[in-house]
């Protein structure tokens, strides 16, 4: 297995060194890059493109969310590491894999990196396919057209749907689509065994393996094909019959 590159943002030395000694026990993790500030990291991150970063919030300069901001290259796995608890919410609406407030017990650190490991391998197994036409949802598949060609899904083969502006990525367990459409008038075209977990996510209730509740009121949702999706207070509504 090709090892994880891994870059740590934090502008505390002390902290910077905690993580990298942590990290160090795991022959999978390749700490590439160690930055002090967001401009720093910036750069580093367009360069090396890593697989995973560590992001510390309250940072001079650039705070962690408006590093994100300006990233030209997104990692597949992002965590929040902070002293403050008051950004939990934030950080799952920017799809941040997990938030670890300071101080955290070595179990709670290795529990979050199985996960971000298991993210990075997915995301690196996932075949993506742009499709950028349209989308009909029937009584019982997902019709989906582009230049001409029809492909049709059960409903039972997607698992999760992300919105991104004005396109969303369907997820079946190989591949990911991605379509111009919305994501607020899809749901409404769907059957009741998808569900909004998020502004941005909606699952398929059928493949919910597990759930774990964050800080904040916040869930992290694990799916049948390992897959870890945030899920939002704002819609706790949804998915309190899972509790």
């Amino acid at each position: 297995m090709t090892k994880i590159s891994t870059i740590i943002i934090d502008d505390e030395l002390d902290a910077c060194q905690g993580l990298q000694l942590l990290l160090a026990t795991d022959n999978d993790i390749a700490v590439v890059s160690v930055c002090r500030n967001g401009r720093e990291a910036i750069r580093a991150i367009a360069q090396l493109q890593p697989d995973l970063i560590f992001l510390d919030i309250q940072m001079p300069g650039l705070i962690g969310f408006e590093l994100l901001d300006q990233l030209s290259y997104r990692p597949p796995a992002i965590v929040f590491i902070t002293a403050y608890d008051e950004y939990a919410l934030n950080a799952f609406e920017v799809h941040a894999l997990d938030y670890l407030q300071k101080p955290f017990s070595d179990d709670r650190f290795y529990d979050m990196l199985r996960h971000a490991k298991r993210q990075v391998q997915q995301s690196e197994s996932t075949a993506y396919t742009p499709i950028e036409n349209s989308m009909e949802a029937l009584p019982d598949k997902l019709r989906i057209k582009s230049s001409g060609t029809t492909y049709l899904f059960d409903y039972q083969e997607i698992l999760h749907i992300e919105g991104y502006d004005y396109y969303i990525k369907v997820h079946t367990a190989e591949k990911c689509y991605l379509v111009r459409e919305s994501l607020k008038k899809l749901l409404k075209r769907l059957p009741k065994q998808f569900r909004q977990v998020h502004k941005s996510n909606i699952i398929n209730i059928e493949h919910l393996k597990s759930l774990e509740p964050r800080s904040r009121g916040t869930y992290e949702l694990t799916l049948s094909n390992g897959r870890p999706v945030a899920a939002s207070r704002s819609h706790r509504d949804q998915i309190k019959d899972f509790l």
